[in-house]
C-alpha cells in the first residue's frame, strides 16, 4: 500500500510539475497551429494524470484519517476535471450541443455546488487550511450554482467552443498553480510570507488567470 502511494505521489508530482511549465506555451503560440495543438494535447494528458492521481490520493488520505488534505485534494480534482473536460469537449459541439455534453456538464456543476458547500462547512470548523477551503468552497459553489441556474433558467445550454476552450484550459492551470502553492510550495512560501499574507499565493493564480481570460475575451471582440 505504501509503495503504491509513493509511486502515485511521484507520478502526481512529475505530471503536475511538467504541466505547470507547459501551461504557458499554448498561450503564446499561434492558436490552432501545430505547436499549439501538440503541446496542448500533452498538457491535457498530464493534467488528467494529475486529476486521477489526486482523486486516488484523496481516497487514500480518507482511509488513513488525513481528512484535511483528502478534502482539499478531492475538491481540487473536481474543479480541475470540469474545465479540463469542457475545454476540449466544447470544441467538438459544432453541430449543436449533444445530450452527453449536457449530462456531463450538469454532473460537474452539481458536484462543484454540493462539494463546494461541504468544503465551506468543513473549512469553518478547522484552522490552518480552513481559510483555503473556505476560498475554494465559495469559488466552487458559486461556479456550480451559476452553471446550474443558467441552464435551468434557459432550459438549454449555449456553447461557444473557442471561449470555453481557452477559459477551460486557463482555469485548469489556475487549479494546478493553486494546488502547488498550497502543497508543493507551501514550505517555501511560509518562509517568505507570514500571517494572512500566506493566502496570497493561493489566490494569486486565480487573479492572474481571470485577468488573462478577460483579456482574451476582449481581444476576440476587437
Amino acid at each position: 500500500m505504501e509503495t503504491v502511494s509513493k509511486a502515485l505521489l511521484s507520478i502526481h508530482i512529475f505530471a503536475g510539475a511538467v504541466s505547470l511549465i507547459l501551461f504557458w506555451l499554448p498561450i503564446f503560440t499561434r492558436k490552432g497551429g501545430k505547436a499549439h495543438r501538440q503541446i496542448g494535447k500533452i498538457y491535457v494528458l498530464l493534467m488528467w494524470i494529475v486529476v486521477v492521481t489526486s482523486a486516488i490520493l484523496s481516497i487514500k488520505n480518507v482511509i488513513i484519517g488525513y481528512y484535511e488534505p483528502a478534502a482539499f485534494l478531492g475538491f481540487i480534482a473536481i474543479i480541475t476535471a470540469s474545465p479540463l473536460w469542457y475545454g476540449i469537449a466544447a470544441l467538438k459541439q459544432k453541430r449543436g450541443v449533444s445530450a452527453n455534453y449536457i449530462r456531463t456538464h450538469l454532473i460537474f456543476a452539481w458536484a462543484q455546488l454540493v462539494f463546494g458547500i461541504l468544503l465551506i462547512i468543513y473549512g469553518l470548523q478547522i484552522e490552518g487550511m480552513g481559510v483555503l477551503m473556505l476560498i475554494f468552497g465559495i469559488l466552487g459553489s458559486v461556479n456550480g450554482g451559476q452553471a446550474l441556474r443558467s441552464y435551468y433558467q434557459q432550459k438549454k445550454l449555449e456553447v461557444d467552443g473557442y471561449e470555453l476552450h481557452f477559459s477551460g484550459m486557463i482555469i485548469s492551470g489556475i487549479a494546478a498553480y493553486t494546488a502547488f502553492a498550497a502543497f508543493g510550495g507551501r514550505q517555501f512560501f511560509s518562509d517568505i510570507l507570514t500571517g494572512y499574507w500566506m493566502v496570497l499565493p493561493w489566490v494569486l493564480p486565480t487573479i492572474i488567470g481571470v485577468a488573462i481570460i478577460e483579456y482574451m475575451k476582449r481581444q476576440r471582440l476587437v
